[in-house]
C-alpha cells in the first residue's frame, strides 16, 4: 500500500489547489464515498484517491490509491469535517451534438449558488431530464460544494457551458420553454413538445433577454395570492415533476 506522510507532497498539492475553479480545468475533486463511487460506476478516469482508513484503501485497491495521515485528509477537505475518502479524477466532457438527440434538457442562466445549482442537477436526475445546459455566468458545476448538493448525481447526466452559437443550434431541433413569474399561462395546462428546452434564470435576475426572446412559449407556477415567490431549487422540481406527467 502506497502512502503519503508530507503536508508539501506534490499530489497533496495538486490535490489542494482543485479547491479553486481557476485550477479545475483537467481535473475535479470529489469528496466522499457517495461521489466516488458514482464516479466509478459511471467509468470516468480515477486519477487518485486517499483516505487516512486502511480498509478504504483496500477496498479501493486497483486504483492509484494513498494511505495519508488524518493531517493530509483535513488539507485536502474543503469541509472542516474531512470525508473519509477523497479522489481526483479528470473532468468530463461533452459535445452539443450530444444534446441534439435528447427530448428534454434543462438551460440554467445566470445561477450564483452552488448549493442550488447541485440541488437542481439532483431533480433533473430524478426527473428524467437528459442533459444540462449552463449559460452566461452560471457557477461551476464542479465546485465541491456543487458536488455535495447534487448528492451522488453529478454524473448520471451530462452537464456543458453553452454559448451563443451553440444555443441557436440547438433552437433548430428543440422548442424553448421560459419559467417565469408572470406569465398567463400556468404549468399544469402546458403541454409540452417532444423535444424541448426548460429555461430557468437566477432568483435575482430571472432569464436574460436573449433567452427570452428565444423562447417559444412561457409558464408559470400557479400559486397563492399570499406567496410572491419560491426557491429556485423548488421551482425547477415541481416544473420537471410537471412536465414528466
Amino acid at each position: 500500500m502506497k502512502e503519503i506522510s508530507s503536508l508539501s507532497n506534490s499530489i497533496v498539492k495538486e490535490i489542494t489547489k482543485l479547491h479553486s475553479k481557476k485550477y479545475r480545468l483537467e481535473n475535479i475533486l470529489l469528496e466522499g464515498k457517495k461521489s466516488l463511487e458514482e464516479a466509478i460506476n459511471s467509468k470516468q478516469t480515477i486519477k487518485y484517491i486517499l483516505s487516512s482508513n486502511k480498509d478504504i484503501c483496500e477496498k479501493y485497491s486497483n486504483y492509484d490509491v494513498y494511505f495519508v495521515s488524518d493531517a493530509i485528509m483535513k488539507k485536502v477537505s474543503t469541509t472542516d469535517s474531512p470525508a473519509s475518502v477523497v479522489a481526483v479524477i479528470k473532468k468530463p466532457s461533452y459535445s452539443i451534438d450530444l444534446f441534439k438527440k435528447y427530448k428534454k434538457i434543462v438551460l440554467l442562466d445566470g445561477i450564483k449558488d452552488a448549493g442550488n445549482l447541485g440541488t437542481i442537477i439532483r431533480a433533473c436526475s430524478a426527473f428524467s431530464v437528459e442533459g444540462i445546459l449552463l449559460y452566461n455566468d452560471t457557477v461551476d458545476e464542479f465546485s465541491p460544494k456543487t458536488i455535495r448538493s447534487a448528492a451522488g448525481n453529478i454524473f448520471k447526466l451530462p452537464i456543458l457551458k453553452i454559448d451563443d452559437k451553440e444555443l441557436l443550434k440547438l433552437k433548430k431541433t428543440h422548442k424553448f420553454l421560459a419559467c417565469v413569474v408572470n406569465s398567463n399561462k400556468y404549468l399544469d395546462k402546458y403541454k409540452h413538445p417532444e423535444f424541448l428546452v426548460v429555461m430557468f434564470g437566477s432568483e435575482a435576475e430571472g432569464l436574460c433577454k436573449k433567452l427570452l426572446n428565444l423562447s417559444d412559449d412561457f409558464v408559470t407556477i400557479k400559486m397563492s395570492n399570499n406567496v410572491e415567490s419560491l426557491n429556485l431549487a423548488l421551482s425547477s422540481a415541481i416544473v420537471l415533476y410537471e412536465l414528466q406527467k
